[in-house]
């Protein structure tokens, strides 16, 4: 069964569920920012508020999780194969993140980059004249 079929889905969600999360955690931290206008939310009395920093890269990251898993979907449904390297990178990050912060949501991208291993190891490989 070649699951990396379903690899931009697993990624899209991934995405969302970050997103989710930051949204209901960093609500509060929004919401000074709401306060303050937007522009330049992250600096307050001429220095960098890193919680605000933060949240926004928290979303930023979430968001591109969506963009990179829906990407990543439409190429598999093209018929492109999905390279090992994403998946030895998957597991390589996750399980450094999984290392600094042990409850979290890294082991998503451990068992995500296994899958891709696993699955590309299963298939047989074709090679194309160039």
């Amino acid at each position: 069964m070649n699951l990396t079929k379903y690899s931009g889905y697993a990624l899209f969600f991934t995405g969302v569920l970050h997103t989710m999360i930051g949204l209901i955690l960093g609500w509060p931290t929004l919401l000074e920012m709401h306060d303050s206008g937007w522009f330049s939310a992250t600096i307050t009395n001429g220095e960098m508020n890193f919680k605000r920093e933060a949240i926004i890269w928290f979303l930023l990251t979430g968001a591109f999780w969506i963009t990179f898993g829906h990407a990543l979907q439409t190429m598999i449904k093209q018929g492109l194969k999905v390279p090992p390297q994403l998946g030895w990178s998957f597991i390589f990050l996750g399980s450094v993140a999984a290392y600094i912060m042990p409850v979290s949501g890294a082991y998503l991208f451990i068992i995500q980059g296994g899958l891709i291993v696993l699955s590309r190891s299963k298939t047989p490989q074709t090679s194309t004249a160039i």
